[in-house]
């Protein structure tokens, strides 16, 4: 492809950890080297081996491996026969001569320029468990070259193979992943609890519910980062100590059955008690004809801020807080008693924007923080809050009172 050549073969896992290195032979800088092999020990090799270990359906995209020195040759396949469903004469000699074995001495050196991760958790799979090494992974072998322009030019392909990656979107996340906790439990949702089923959640993965849209509570987006606050932070099944260790644990390893069921009983749970806790969205599930109830509460003039996904995911967030010091039960009183209503104290200008009629997602953290002032559960400095909350809505602190509490 382009000027290079490459060579798609098969490899052992075994043979994989023990013969191929991380790209450091492309620099000739020790420094440059190690920084190197630093970035990418410290990202996802653990996350690799823990999938190589548990996973029976475990399978890799091919590992792209740069080979020099030693003595590797290839050997075509020049002949093949006939069968039943194929005359060798009708194969195109093209074909037949890209077929054949590439055999190594065991002299040659062998580094990654694509799936360095991969290749750490694969060493680190197989050293725990030798039995996977019988494994085999597909590999794309390129030739290398030590001098100045065959170094530069591997470089160029490192860095253009890493940094074109594309990373995974949350939409595919939400419909086709079977590991993540959150994906599988916003699945079942829309298609079992009635407060997201049919026409009553947006399949978008953002957080945007466009005007035209007068029947959806929320995006499937929306629900996905709803459940990971609750998951992580309110409803904990974990035993991983921190945040980002128990986000790794419901996104990395699918959980067994009954812990997915525990997490889905625990998401409607919460949404029955949210509901409980809010006439608005007692109405909405409660409606034979939900765009009747949708165009009350989310309208160009700013209704209710539970009918806004940045809303959603405000009153959340502040449940997670609370919950750290409450029982849930006292929690969803406490929030009850928040006012809902976008054109008042304290989302008037702070999340919505009053003359332009659309919400101001930068406010978020700002109108949380009201909020949790609001509740008597603010631990900030108020005199801040209070100079943050006269700037959005451009007045002089002197001016501004903070909100009334409501408790």
């Amino acid at each position: 492809m382009g000027d290079w050549v490459y060579y798609p073969t098969l490899m052992k896992l075994k043979d994989i950890a023990e013969r191929v290195k991380i790209a450091e032979e492309i620099y000739q800088s020790k420094t440059l080297s190690e920084m190197v092999q630093q970035e990418i020990k410290r990202k996802r090799g653990k996350e690799i081996k823990d999938y190589l270990l548990k996973h029976e359906q475990r399978f890799f995209n091919s590992l792209i491996v740069a080979i020099y020195e030693g003595d590797p040759s290839w050997h075509e396949i020049t002949r093949l026969k006939s069968n039943n469903q194929l005359d060798s004469e009708d194969i195109p000699e093209d074909v037949v001569a890209g077929i054949g074995i590439l055999s190594l001495n065991g002299e040659e050196e062998l580094f990654t320029l694509d799936g360095q991760h991969r290749l750490i958790g694969i060493k680190e799979a197989v050293a725990e468990a030798p039995h996977l090494g019988e494994d085999e992974l597909s590999i794309i072998f390129i030739a290398h070259r030590t001098d100045l322009d065959g170094m530069e030019r591997t470089r160029r392909l490192f860095t253009t193979l890493n940094k074109n990656t594309v990373r995974v979107l949350k939409g595919e996340t939400v419909a086709l992943d079977e590991d993540d906790t959150m994906a599988i439990t916003a699945r079942r949702l829309v298609t079992e609890n009635p407060m997201f089923m049919e026409d009553r959640i947006l399949n978008n993965a953002t957080d945007n519910v466009p005007q035209s849209n007068q029947t959806c509570l929320t995006t499937i987006g929306n629900l996905y980062d709803l459940l990971s606050i609750l998951f992580t932070k309110v409803y904990v099944i974990s035993k991983k100590k921190s945040l980002n260790d128990r986000k790794d644990e419901l996104t990395k390893v699918r959980q067994p059955d009954h812990i997915l069921d525990e997490h889905y009983q625990n998401a409607c749970d919460y949404f029955k008690r949210l509901t409980d806790s809010f006439l608005p969205l007692q109405e909405f599930v409660n409606a034979s004809d939900n765009s009747t109830v949708v165009k009350k509460y989310r309208h160009s003039e700013g209704g209710s801020v539970l009918f806004r996904p940045i809303g959603l995911q405000i009153v959340t967030e502040i449940i997670a807080e609370l919950a750290e010091k409450y029982p849930l039960s006292e929690c969803f009183k406490m929030i009850s008693k928040l006012p809902t209503d976008l054109t008042q104290t304290p989302y008037n200008g702070v999340i919505w924007h009053p003359t332009q009629k659309n919400m101001l997602i930068k406010g978020k953290t700002r109108g949380r923080n009201l909020l949790l002032y609001m509740l008597n559960h603010f631990s900030g400095d108020a005199d801040k809050l209070r100079e943050d909350y006269a700037k959005a809505i451009g007045s002089e602190m002197e001016a501004v009172e903070l909100p009334k509490k409501v408790f």
